[in-house]
């Protein structure tokens, strides 16, 4: 399931730091997964973890499909570059986390909307659901968007680990609703030609998001 080339992201089980890194798998030997050293996704700096640090660790399939295990590090070697060396998960210890293939959230997003054909102003808003897939745009209330236009979104991410991520999203208006808060419509809005790190991005957010609200759901009961 996991194969070379395949991002991951880590996170340090037993830390007082909620910091995450990501990596590259680099090889894989036997029950052994080879990966380049992980950067801290804050600071894009690597870090020294000592063996034995056990950690949380997460990637997404080609399916848009995010899965989890747990792993520890084993020890360092020296490949064409300096690797890694940690615990490959058996497959039933792999949690398959998204069971769809765009997973939509509940969110409040800044952006910064443009008509792509320059035939109105450019307009601030906020995102109130995303997937990978695409998102609903709340729309102002004196507004000149219409079915099938297309739109150039800017929209900040802010991930768990601190990082803003800033995206540029070209999207196609799919329809115009009715009935939300404040007399204010909505417009339902498809990725166009979205890149796949962009996407990727995306599906990240959706899946810290869907921890968070298992944590707050955990608390509440």
């Amino acid at each position: 399931m996991i194969s070379i080339g395949e991002l991951l992201f880590l996170e340090p089980l037993f830390s007082d730091k909620k910091d995450k890194y990501r990596c590259k798998v680099y090889d894989l030997k036997g029950d052994h997964l080879y990966i380049d050293y992980p950067s801290n996704e804050k600071t894009n700096r690597t870090e020294y973890f000592f063996d034995g640090t056990q950690f949380k660790a997460s990637f997404v399939d080609k399916e848009k499909n995010v899965y989890t295990f747990r792993t520890e590090l084993l020890g360092r070697k020296i490949e064409n570059i300096p690797v890694l060396m940690i615990t490959s998960p058996k497959e039933e210890e792999i949690q398959k986390i998204q069971r769809r293939e765009f997973v939509r959230v509940e969110t409040m997003l800044d952006v910064s909307v443009i008509n792509s054909n320059d035939t109105y102003s450019p307009f601030n808003s906020v995102v109130l659901d995303l997937s990978a897939g695409g998102m609903l745009l709340s729309l102002p209330l004196d507004h000149s968007v219409k079915n099938e236009d297309r739109l150039d979104c800017l929209v900040v991410l802010p991930m768990q680990s601190g990082e803003k991520i800033y995206l540029d999203l070209p999207c196609n208006v799919l329809r115009i609703l009715d009935g939300h808060t404040n007399g204010r419509q909505r417009a339902s809005l498809q990725f166009d030609q979205i890149t796949q790190k962009d996407r990727q991005y995306i599906i990240r957010f959706c899946f810290e998001q869907q921890l968070l609200m298992k944590k707050k759901e955990t608390k509440i009961f």
